[in-house]
C-alpha cells in the first residue's frame, strides 16, 4: 500500500506545471494508481508535513545545487533516500542513501522499483538517514563553539 505524492513545480510559484517533466511523471503515476497527487508548489509547512510521513524521497536533480536542502530536511526526518549524484548533494547523503550518476529515468525507475520491492532495505536507509544526519543545530552549534574556542586561544589568549 502506497501514496505517490509530487510536490514542487517547474517555476517558483507555479501549481499547474502544464507541459513539464513533473506533469508526466504524474499522468504515468497516475495510470497505475488513484493514490497519486501531484500538489504543485507549497509552502514550507506542507512540505514538513508530508515529509513526517514520507518513506522514500525521490529528488531528481539536474543541476549542481551547492547545498541540497531538500536532501538535508529529508535525512532529518529519516527518509530513504534515491537522489542524484551531482553538487553538493553527495556531501550530505554520503553512503546513507542512494546516489545515482548521470541520473536518467530508467537508472531512477530501476532503483526505485529495486527499493519499493525490498521493505529491509528501505527500513535500512531511513535508519542511515535519520542517524547520520550531520546538519542539525545541534551540530552547527557545537563545531561553531570549537571554532570560536580556537579562534579565542590561538588569537587572543596566548597573546
Amino acid at each position: 500500500d502506497w501514496q505517490f505524492d509530487l510536490i514542487g513545480s517547474f517555476r517558483l510559484g507555479d501549481d499547474k506545471n502544464e507541459g513539464s517533466f513533473a506533469s508526466k511523471v504524474f499522468k504515468k503515476f497516475k495510470n497505475i494508481s488513484n493514490q497519486t497527487r501531484f500538489h504543485g508548489f507549497k509552502n514550507q509547512d506542507f512540505v514538513q508535513e508530508k515529509m513526517k510521513s514520507a518513506s522514500i524521497i525521490v529528488i531528481p536533480s539536474i543541476w549542481e545545487e551547492p547545498y541540497g536542502l531538500v536532501v538535508a530536511e529529508a535525512m532529518s526526518n529519516g527518509i530513504a533516500i534515491i537522489t542524484s549524484d551531482i553538487g553538493g548533494i553527495p556531501e550530505i547523503v554520503k553512503e546513507y542513501g542512494i546516489l545515482i550518476m548521470s541520473i536518467n529515468r530508467l537508472k531512477l525507475q530501476n532503483e526505485l522499483e529495486s527499493l519499493m520491492s525490498n521493505h529491509d532495505k528501505i527500513k535500512i536507509l531511513q535508519k542511515l538517514s535519520w542517524n547520520n544526519f550531520e546538519h542539525s543545530s545541534k551540530n552547527s552549534s557545537e563545531k561553531l563553539d570549537n571554532y570560536r574556542q580556537r579562534i579565542l586561544s590561538s588569537y587572543f589568549i596566548n597573546n
